[in-house]
């Protein structure tokens, strides 16, 4: 490594592990005080990507809570195996879903057979996701990243809702990641089909930048029914995503990362005390249970695209 980027990598981790590691986890919770057991009886939860990681503590949480807990993940087995590996009380409450979310098919599959089946739910948790070195396409033709983390993420939602499986009072979660800061709002950086163009981690990030678009989207157009959605950022997380796609991060940091049950808090107290939504003002990312600036660098408050464009985009590739 040359002496310039081994000085930018030192600067880079000087200036965020204090806060995105365990150690902000730490700090900042010193102030929240001892918390009461939450109490999710009666609801239902539909929780993606929840066979590992962050997904798999949010489903062991809620369910722990007394919530009825929709899992969804594309391994049948690792899904069996993550359930099976909880207290039996608590794998009583979950029922498995398999889908791919990765394939707008299976996706749109997966509310028919919710509707199918008459459940409504009280929480979604668009949990799942990727990060890609190399450009892949899924077997219907999309960039495997922006499928995953965005599109899959507006057809079930979407399709939720539109429904009318989505209960009044409901809450939204769209688990994002520090890998938005450095992207605007823009097209340009969604469903990259051409080797020669693809950069996975502008591909990611701009899915997780786009996600905070589809949080406002829902919020202006279902406050009515009191539905609120969220996009949070987890922190630094040890997860066999983060193993795969982010070895030099697990290698520097790997005992100071989150974990799972760390990286999810947000998301159950998100779900707990449904904080109000801001109306209007800057974009939003919930970080340790406070709404912060989605923006870290200037650059970023400056829209390639605008929010009904990207909307109208997505709306257009969700097709069946």
């Amino acid at each position: 490594m040359k002496i310039k980027q081994f000085l930018q990598l030192m600067n880079f981790y000087a200036r965020f592990s204090p806060s995105y590691t365990k150690i902000g986890y730490f700090s900042r919770s010193v102030l929240w005080g001892p918390r009461k057991r939450d109490d999710f009886t009666g609801q239902v939860w539909l929780v993606t990507g929840a066979n590992a990681g962050i997904g798999r503590s949010i489903m062991e949480t809620a369910a722990s809570n007394g919530a009825r807990v929709i899992a969804v993940a594309r391994s049948e087995e690792k899904l069996r195996d993550a359930i099976a590996s909880l207290p039996p009380q608590v794998a009583g409450k979950v029922e498995p879903a398999i889908a791919d979310m990765s394939l707008k098919s299976e996706t749109h599959a997966l509310v028919d057979k919710l509707a199918g089946a008459g459940i409504t739910l009280d929480v979604i948790v668009n949990n799942v996701g990727v990060m890609l070195g190399s450009l892949t396409l899924t077997k219907e033709g999309l960039e495997t990243s922006f499928a995953t983390n965005l599109l899959s993420h507006y057809i079930l939602t979407e399709g939720c809702l539109s429904a009318g499986l989505v209960n009044q009072g409901a809450t939204i979660i769209n688990m994002a990641s520090g890998g938005l800061y450095k992207w605007p709002l823009m097209l340009d950086g969604l469903n990259i089909d051409d080797p020669a163009l693809y950069n996975g981690k502008m591909a990611y990030g701009c899915a997780k930048r786009a996600q905070i678009t589809l949080t406002n989207h829902w919020n202006l157009h279902h406050k009515d029914c009191d539905i609120r959605c969220y996009t949070m950022h987890p922190g630094w997380t040890r997860t066999p995503g983060v193993d795969s796609a982010l070895p030099g991060l697990v290698r520097y940091q790997g005992k100071i990362l989150r974990t799972p049950a760390q990286g999810a808090d947000t998301a159950i107290w998100l779900c707990a005390n449904r904080p109000p939504i801001a109306e209007g003002g800057e974009d939003v990312l919930w970080f340790d249970r406070k709404a912060r600036s989605a923006h870290m660098f200037d650059a970023t408050r400056s829209s390639r695209n605008s929010e009904a464009e990207v909307i109208s985009y997505l709306q257009s590739m969700a097709s069946k």
